[in-house]
């Protein structure tokens, strides 16, 4: 296994009134900081099983994301003895270039967005790597079944780990992730229909204004595509959505709520300052719900009692340190 079985822990957010309690599972807590490690490991493993058992080449992992994508295909690469060359955009933070390559893999950096960097690594990078002979795995960052089959295990932790300690199942009103090309969405998607639970509890979908993109494409009656990328959440930065994940959620009626980035920054900061634990706006966007309930009342369509349970995926991140956050907070203030 080349993820973490992370905590599931209670934790108060409002000393007063009625609210429900809030289970927040620490995804932050990953081999390479982000839930990305779940689904991404699981890919490079299946890959490597399937890639090798018939052939004698050696294998190579290449994946395109200057972002958290990029650092757990790099980490998980290292884990299971294998090279990895990432290319980065040009808008990704040089820090997070910094960890991918202390990770172990070669970062190229290429591309003024995400797409041009996917392109230049499919078509010219992995093209030579074929030519020298190596065997070549993609990982992309979000769209494929096996990352979505991955990241489903964090259900079954979920379920686990309430029974454990004592929490009915009946008393789970809800399950709050940030959604961005929809990987993880559509894995506590599958995680749900295995256990023939997806009609029975909600998933709160949350969003930055600016990278929007499936309350737009739910708006519209069919996915969309951003022309550009606008928030602060730069982990929340897909142009589109994941057919299977906008399907998905207008099968089952997935909660939409999309935030402004002030908010979500101010979240990110107060969340530090009761827990000194930095998370990225992409993870604020799900806690902010922790500490405006009655936002999560809404989007839910009830309200909610001091019995009620809630569980938020704070699917962590590395992009963002707290001199990020700070400056963040300063231009808003």
């Amino acid at each position: 296994m080349n993820y973490s079985v992370t905590p599931l822990l209670e934790r108060r957010f409002n000393t007063e009134g009625d609210g429900p309690k809030f289970f927040i599972k620490y995804e932050m807590l990953q081999p390479s900081g982000s839930f990305k490690s779940r689904g991404i490991s699981h890919l490079i493993a299946q890959k490597k099983k399937d890639l090798m058992k018939n052939g004698e080449k050696k294998l190579a992992v290449f994946s395109s994301s200057g972002g958290n994508a990029g650092l757990a295909a790099a980490t998980a690469a290292k884990s299971m003895k294998l090279d990895c060359t990432v290319v980065v955009p040009k808008t990704a933070k040089p820090r997070m270039v910094e960890k991918i390559k202390s990770a172990g893999a070669d970062a190229i950096v290429y591309g003024e967005h995400w797409g041009l960097a996917d392109q230049y690594l499919r078509e010219e990078v992995m093209a030579k790597a074929r030519e020298s002979g190596l065997e070549t795995l993609y990982v992309h960052p979000f769209d494929d079944e096996i990352i979505w089959e991955g990241h489903s295990t964090i259900v079954e932790e979920i379920l686990q780990q309430l029974e454990q300690q004592q929490v009915p199942l009946y008393k789970l009103k809800g399950i709050i992730c940030s959604v961005g090309g929809g990987g993880l969405y559509s894995g506590v998607i599958k995680g749900l229909e295995k256990y023939n639970l997806v009609k029975e509890i909600p998933i709160v979908a949350v969003e930055t204004e600016g990278s929007d993109v499936l309350s737009k494409s739910l708006a519209n009656g069919s996915p969309i595509v951003l022309e550009k990328i606008s928030s602060i959440a730069s982990s929340l930065g897909s142009s589109y959505i994941s057919s299977f994940a906008f399907d998905s959620a207008q099968k089952y009626g997935s909660k939409s709520v999309v935030l402004q980035d002030s908010d979500v920054t101010k979240t990110c900061m107060r969340f530090s300052e009761d827990s000194s634990i930095v998370v990225e706006p992409a993870c604020g966007a799900s806690l902010h719900l922790c500490y405006h309930p009655a936002r999560l009342e809404s989007a839910l369509g009830h309200k909610l009692g001091k019995d009620d349970v809630v569980v938020v995926i704070a699917c962590g991140g590395s992009c963002t340190s707290f001199d990020d956050l700070s400056m963040l907070y300063s231009s808003i203030s």
